[in-house]
């Protein structure tokens, strides 16, 4: 098959993350982990260079088991394909799946530390952002809810335009109340205002800032 033509993968990448910040209000609600398992499905199926096209079959097939719940079979599919695929470009989402199926089995430490490396080693480079926001969820599901404040912070700080900024935000926010930083969570609800007036959750921080005890210091509410 000729692929001298063919949009290269870290193109349909970024042709898939451009549809998903053009619905973004869909997402921002939903962990990283559920947005990656639709991402890498769409991705799956768009991939059609023939040296890979087995190792992308098998790789759907293993995602199948891990949405049905067949956790068990997809460990041991996961194990057959990197014996024989795991020196191919489509190892990254090999390995975003593992980290899928180790948070879909409650392993989220395990989880979160293959996201972090993913955020750090992914290819094509578009990923790693991904694997950051997946990872945000990931340590505060194992209860490392200072970690998991930081990796927010981190992403924001990273990547303040990405879609999934806003994400990172209420997610920060959020885990700044759980570790009762009450002030620090005000600061970023508001801030969050600011950035996305139109998002659909500001009507409800607004009434929620404005709900609050008057303030003790200029940031707390």
């Amino acid at each position: 098959m000729n692929t001298t033509n063919a949009p290269s993968l870290e193109k349909r990448v970024e042709n898939a993350l451009l549809w998903i910040r053009a619905h973004q209000e869909r997402f921002w609600t939903v962990t990283g982990v559920v947005v990656l398992t639709v991402l890498f499905g769409v991705f799956a199926m768009q991939q059609h260079e023939r040296q890979q096209d087995e190792a992308w079959t098998q790789l759907g097939a293993v995602q199948s088991s891990i949405i049905q719940n067949q956790f068990d079979a997809a460990k041991k599919s996961l194990a057959d394909w990197n014996t024989r695929y795991g020196t191919t470009s489509v190892k990254t989402y090999a390995d975003f799946l593992k980290a899928d199926l180790l948070y879909k089995t409650s392993d989220y430490a395990t989880a979160a530390q293959m996201y972090a490396q993913l955020s750090i080693t992914g290819r094509p480079a578009v990923v790693q952002p991904l694997a950051l926001s997946a990872q945000i969820s990931a340590e505060e599901m194992a209860g490392k809810i200072a970690d998991a404040r930081a990796t927010a912070q981190r992403f924001i700080d990273k990547y303040p335009d990405h879609f999934f900024a806003a994400s990172a935000y209420l997610s920060q926010a959020r885990l700044a109340e759980l570790s009762g930083d009450k002030p620090a969570a005000a600061a970023i609800y508001e801030r969050f205002v600011i950035l996305y007036p139109q998002s659909p959750w500001t009507a409800s921080i607004k009434t929620r800032l404005q709900m609050s005890p008057a303030p003790a210091s200029p940031l707390a509410h």
